[in-house]
């Protein structure tokens, strides 16, 4: 990976984290700025900011340990795992009722990243599979985990007015993608005509955790001569398959 983008708070962060995993509650900050070759004054701030985002916590005695938010990551870390064991066994029986691809993914800065596909029979087929990324404005299944973001983040996403073209019917500029996502959010699925492979539909439905936060986003992709006599059991299937993956369906 290119070092030329590294920050370097980030670096040390991991550094404190890394020291901690094995030996919690046994290093003050003296001995942490030690071992770590670190300035206390810098690292002082840096685990005060760490203290505050509960990355780590502190006793009495002024030592230190990992923090609940790492517990919190963990957790969803190893639920997507969770995820998709779930979504293979649910999409299977999905793929044979439709004949057609069904995917899972998750949203990674401004690409989705697909993490499971139940590949449907036939001669022709997508390329993307497990842990394939993809730009999320192009995809059915962006355009699900993107629905219902706040507009300042979306902005701060897609910094630039103009978006990639992957194909022709790319959606170009990121106020129609904005005006798009809000047709999501009133629709409750998300549609992809060509706009990411030619020659591809696809249609997508968001994954819900318990406080009704997209999370992931499932798909059902299939060539486009399928679309017209396929989409709408496409959509229902999609919906439903969706909601049985979402935490307190």
């Amino acid at each position: 990976m290119d070092q030329k983008y590294s920050v370097p708070a980030l670096d040390r962060a991991h550094a404190v984290l890394t020291e901690l995993i094995d030996e919690p509650y046994r290093w003050k900050l003296s001995d942490l700025a030690k071992r770590l070759d670190i300035s206390k004054s810098t690292l002082y701030s840096l685990l005060q900011t760490m203290e505050r985002l509960q990355w780590v916590n502190r006793d009495r005695n002024d030592t230190y340990a990992i923090g609940g938010a790492l517990g919190r990551f963990g957790g969803a870390f190893f639920r997507q795992y969770s995820l998709v064991e779930s979504f293979r066994k649910i999409a299977e029986p999905v793929m044979r009722r439709l004949q057609e691809s069904v995917q899972l993914a998750v949203l990674e800065g401004s690409d989705v990243l697909y993490l499971a596909k139940v590949e449907a029979p036939g001669p022709v087929q997508m390329v993307a599979g497990p842990g394939v990324r993809f730009p999320a404005h192009a995809t059915g299944l962006g355009k699900s985990l993107l629905a219902g973001m706040d507009e300042k983040r979306l902005r701060s996403l897609f910094p630039d007015e103009s978006l990639p073209k992957i194909t022709v019917h790319t959606i170009g500029s990121r106020e129609s993608f904005i005006q798009e996502l809000r047709r999501v959010v009133e629709n409750r699925y998300a549609t992809d005509i060509q706009e990411g492979i030619m020659g591809f539909c696809c249609v997508s439905a968001p994954i819900r955790d318990a406080s009704g936060g997209t999370t992931a986003a499932v798909s059902c992709s299939m060539p486009i001569h399928h679309w017209e006599g396929k989409r709408e059991a496409a959509r229902q299937e999609m919906i439903e398959l969706a909601g049985r993956l979402s935490l307190g369906s």
